[in-house]
């Protein structure tokens, strides 16, 4: 499991909000991946990714309300994996987070002609999908993500390679079924973005 730090700019479009989320959890075992958000202990997004069976499933998991999901369309998966479109070009530049030695690698944002640095662990494969990151399949460390109209940074802090619980990687409980759509806007509603 991989616990990542999120910081936000200044100009987010959420920055007078105080319960943004401040960490997020990444569980992945072969070709699945789960991201794991919490806000102020009430509220939780779970992001599934079934990366060999392109299969992407979000979970609203709410202790005051209902629990809402929805399962990514082929449609939405080609947008988030091509908007924006990334090139990216690893360097031989090393950095150390979270206590593994992470390589280097510049991002070109083709779709908003801009440019970042992203830091990887090149020894662990990640199957990520349903992201500009599709087909750069490392262990992120450092990386720049936008979910629901809020940019990000993401960094990781603390890496633990314990045997996963893969209960994590799966649809557990009952959740009222809705479209993409239906979920963003109960999200935004919440006046929560997570």
């Amino acid at each position: 499991m991989v616990t990542y730090k999120i910081t936000y700019s200044e100009n987010n479009p959420y920055k007078n909000i105080r319960i943004l989320p401040r960490e997020t959890n990444l569980v992945f075992k072969g070709a699945k991946a789960s991201f794991i958000t919490s806000a102020m202990g009430l509220i939780q997004v779970v992001n599934l990714l079934d990366y060999e069976n392109k299969k992407y499933t979000s979970l609203l998991l709410n202790s005051v309300g209902e629990n809402f999901a929805f399962i990514e369309t082929p449609d939405d998966i080609k947008k988030q994996e091509t908007n924006p479109e990334y090139k990216i070009e690893t360097t031989s530049e090393k950095k150390t987070i979270a206590g593994l030695e992470c390589s280097k690698a510049i991002v070109n944002d083709l779709t908003n002609n801009s440019k970042f640095d992203i830091f990887y662990y090149e020894k662990i494969k990640v199957y990520l999908g349903n992201c500009p990151y599709k087909d750069f399949n490392y262990l992120l460390m450092e990386y720049q993500d936008t979910k629901h109209g809020l940019p990000m940074h993401l960094e990781a802090v603390n890496v633990d390679f314990s045997p996963v619980d893969t209960t994590l990687l799966n649809i557990q409980g009952e959740y009222n079924w809705v479209d993409r759509k239906t979920f963003i806007n109960i999200l935004e509603n919440l006046k929560v973005p997570i």
